[in-house]
């Protein structure tokens, strides 16, 4: 035992010990300047950071340091680990200190979910600001549009000229009223049995019973028509010599001629229950002519002349309420008006896109507009926007019409073709190829059939569910067919054309 003993105090005595941290050198080194021993590393440090010797605060360098060669392969244990319990008290220091680097770590998660979770909440409730502020300036930006209309229209104008009365915009009354007519059309519209329709084999033996050269011949071209609804020998036409006419089918005569446009009448419709007839020329307006008698025979005058557009009127619709009518103009925007006051109700100005043609669906919550661009918009009247684009046509769209029932939508093109949609889908069903563009389609009342105006004019049937096909071509017209009209149940149709004639069929 005291051999053991001595040993290790020789093997202690033996040990190099660093000046500075007082434990055994890996690398020791020794100055001869300051006569002490040092850790290699460390002395270095000292010597880079202040040049002196910690221990003797002597000037020293790297040169003063010489390396002292030793056994680098034992070293010795300290002396807590020279005994088993001194092992067990660096054990249980170990796992005191890890156990306390646990605790922090889990502190520090802690904390880390905490900063987490409320970073989440403020991004959180930012959001919600976020969209608070944009609703907020979406309503200041209408306001100021309306505030600006009004101040434009309160403004005085030159000459003492009188200035149309603000927009009043389609409110949630006109919307109910529409949903409701819209519900009780809906019922309806679902009839697949007619019994007064006229049968395909009638149709087939459609010939010409009446050429009638209603408009001015120095200025040949009719360029629209419409059939009244419900009692088929009233037709109105419009024509490239700014002409609105009235016409008796029945008795072949000319009932009256409307004059007050200053330039070609591109669209004309009969009011379906009224003695009113609305019309849209290249002027950029639209007029709204009332009978003046109690039969529809008697003369009508201008009630409302409709100025809210800068270009070319394309197309006039009344909405199945019948108190409301639209207008499409190409200078990008569409208008809603009141039928009985005159009044602009809605303007949608700055639009992509120019539509040549718009039509209310039969029951009348949704519209479509046939695009310069090739393509058909279908509107939301409620929302005010597109809701879908049926795509497929190579040319600028010039006609549509929709099915008795709602469910199709038939379009024609520049391009020479006529596409029906399935607008429950939507999906397009089928292409009617043509051999020149199409100017005019019309559905009769029922959906059964359909008129195409293009060099001549064709009537198509549904064949199948889904399909169309040919019934009959008619070719008695000179020049290219611009207008085409079923009466009710499709007994005749009425065509108009370039050649400045409007042709009844039976």
């Amino acid at each position: 035992f005291v051999y053991l003993c001595l040993g290790a105090d020789l093997a202690a005595m033996s040990t190099i010990v660093c000046a500075i941290s007082g434990q055994a050198a890996l690398e020791p080194v020794f100055s001869p300047k300051t006569k002490h021993v040092y850790e290699k590393g460390l002395i270095e440090k000292q010597i880079e950071s202040s040049g002196k010797c910690p221990v003797t605060k002597e000037e020293l360098t790297k040169d003063d340091l010489v390396d002292i060669k030793s056994n680098k392969s034992v070293r010795p244990r300290p002396a807590t680990a020279t005994s088993i319990p001194g092992m067990l008290t660096l054990l249980q220091s170990e796992w005191d200190a890890l156990m306390s680097e646990t605790f922090e770590l889990k502190s520090q998660l802690d904390t880390s979910r905490k900063q987490l979770s409320h970073a989440l909440y403020q991004h959180d409730a930012a959001c919600r600001v976020i969209a608070r502020l944009i609703r907020e300036r979406d309503m200041v930006k209408a306001q100021n549009q309306q505030l600006q209309e009004q101040l434009s229209n309160s403004a005085p104008l030159p000459n003492g000229a009188m200035r149309e009365e603000a927009e009043t915009g389609i409110t949630p009354e006109i919307l109910q009223k529409m949903k409701e007519l819209a519900d009780s059309l809906s019922k309806t519209r679902k009839q697949k049995h007619f019994p007064d329709l006229n049968p395909l084999a009638d149709i087939k033996k459609f010939k010409c019973v009446g050429t009638h050269p209603i408009h001015k011949s120095t200025e040949p071209g009719i360029l629209c028509v419409d059939v009244h609804k419900t009692e088929g020998n009233r037709v109105v036409t419009g024509g490239v010599d700014a002409q609105v006419v009235l016409f008796d089918a029945e008795k072949g005569s000319l009932v009256q001629k409307l004059t007050g446009h200053a330039k070609k009448v591109t669209s004309v419709s009969l009011h379906a229950t009224k003695e009113i007839i609305v019309s849209g020329s290249q002027d950029a307006t639209a007029k709204v002519w009332t009978c003046t008698g109690p039969d529809w025979t008697a003369a009508y005058t201008c009630a409302h002349t409709v100025k809210k557009h800068q270009a070319e009127v394309s197309e006039i619709s009344i909405h199945p309420l019948g108190d409301y009518f639209l207008t499409c103009a190409m200078d990008n925007s569409w208008a809603m008006h009141d039928l009985n006051v005159g009044r602009c109700v809605k303007h949608l100005r700055g639009l992509e896109t120019s539509y040549p043609c718009m039509k209310w669906h039969p029951d009348g919550m949704i519209l479509a507009a046939g695009a310069q661009g090739h393509a058909v918009d279908v509107w939301d009247i409620k929302e005010q926007k597109v809701v879908a684009t049926l795509l497929g046509h190579q040319g600028s769209v010039e006609a549509l019409s929709f099915s008795g029932n709602g469910y199709y939508l038939a379009t024609g093109s520049k391009d020479g073709t006529v596409k029906l949609w399935d607008l429950r889908k939507p999906l397009n069903i089928q292409t009617l190829q043509l051999e020149s563009p199409v100017n005019a389609v019309a559905f009769d009342t029922t959906g059964q059939y359909l008129s195409v105006g293009a060099d001549t004019v064709q009537i198509y049937n549904f064949a199948s569910k889904a399909s169309m096909a040919e019934a009959v071509t008619l070719k008695d017209h000179g020049d290219s067919v611009m207008g085409v009209c079923f009466s009710q149940h499709a007994r005749s149709l009425a065509t108009v054309s370039m050649d400045r004639t409007l042709k009844i069929y039976r």
